[in-house]
């Protein structure tokens, strides 16, 4: 997307979304036990966990945070945490399919969506007497929002897309989705479904062109992406490494997204100090024209040219 065409993309709340990208980092920091940042006018007010499964064995761990805005207790934040364990990545890969079923109600097309994403939301084990899905559904009995913001980063981007949809369905309220740096979630009928249920502007994922997150899994698996999208471009600058973790992070985008989402359009070319390795320096510039790339599919592409020359030789 060049600056000529940026106007295509949803125009976002500059505020709004930081608060997003702050919430979505600090349930990274309440998973690991550190302190953790609220967002400029929120309370952190409760939590919620998740069932990790590792082929025969799992885990309960945290996953998400409440927010409540101070000036306005029925405004809230749901923010998922991404992929920070070795059990997470492992659900990261899982991309056989299952059928999503909302709460209540019914969805047609049946959605069919990664295996590994939806049982972290609707399995338990352990100790555990409620789901995610369903511990998400008590935290909004017990506080009823009026307004309700649901985001993450990665794997959690994808887990909010879930409830977005289960939410949309099952109890109809006044609820936005943006989301960062999220992979695919499902298949064409869990595209078709979400879209038609969600309004573009309800749902939009924020993400970097350079990332290769964003393109997983591998175009022949046949998954599609939801809602609006709103594209960034940044990279370690000088460098010919993609350096994923450097362009995947959610602190780098929060950088990116300061310095563009004021401005007019909202894109930004400047340089910063890399989060990953503040050695490095990140260069922000406009996303290449011609639509995102499937980088995840460039990647197997070389894999495949490397075992032909190791079997020719």
């Amino acid at each position: 997307m060049t600056a000529t065409d940026a106007s295509a993309q949803p125009a976002l709340d500059a505020t709004l979304t930081i608060a997003l990208a702050v919430a979505s980092r600090a349930a990274y920091d309440y998973y690991q036990n550190q302190p953790f940042q609220s967002p400029d006018g929120y309370q952190q007010i409760d939590a919620w966990t998740g069932w990790d499964a590792f082929l025969v064995d799992g885990s309960e761990e945290k996953y998400g945070l409440v927010f409540q805005a101070i000036a306005d207790p029925g405004t809230m934040i749901f923010a998922f945490r991404g992929t920070d364990s070795d059990m997470d990545i492992y659900e990261d890969i899982r991309f056989l399919t299952t059928e999503f079923v909302p709460s209540s109600g019914t969805v047609a097309p049946t959605p069919h969506v990664a295996s590994g994403f939806y049982s972290i939301y609707d399995d338990k084990g352990g100790a555990m007497s409620q789901s995610m899905r369903q511990q998400l559904f008590a935290l909004l009995a017990n506080y009823q929002p009026s307004q309700l913001y649901v985001t993450g980063h990665s794997l959690g981007a994808a887990l909010s897309q879930l409830f977005s949809l289960d939410l949309a369905i099952s109890q109809p309220m006044s609820a936005t989705n943006i989301n960062f740096a999220s992979p695919m979630v499902g298949t064409s009928d869990w595209q078709t479904a979400y879209n038609a249920t969600i309004p573009p502007a309800n749902s939009i994922r924020v993400y970097n062109y350079w990332d290769y997150v964003p393109t997983l899994p591998p175009s022949d698996l046949g998954f599609h992406a939801v809602g609006s999208a709103f594209q960034t471009a940044f990279y370690v600058k000088g460098e010919w490494f993609p350096h994923e973790l450097s362009r995947h992070s959610v602190v780098n985008l929060t950088t990116v997204l300061s310095h563009a989402l004021p401005a007019q359009p909202q894109q930004w070319v400047g340089e910063f100090p890399d989060f990953v390795e503040p050695t490095w320096t990140m260069l922000s510039q406009l996303p290449p024209a011609g639509g995102d790339v499937s980088w995840v599919d460039k990647i197997g592409e070389h894999m495949r040219f490397e075992r032909s020359l190791r079997a020719a030789a």
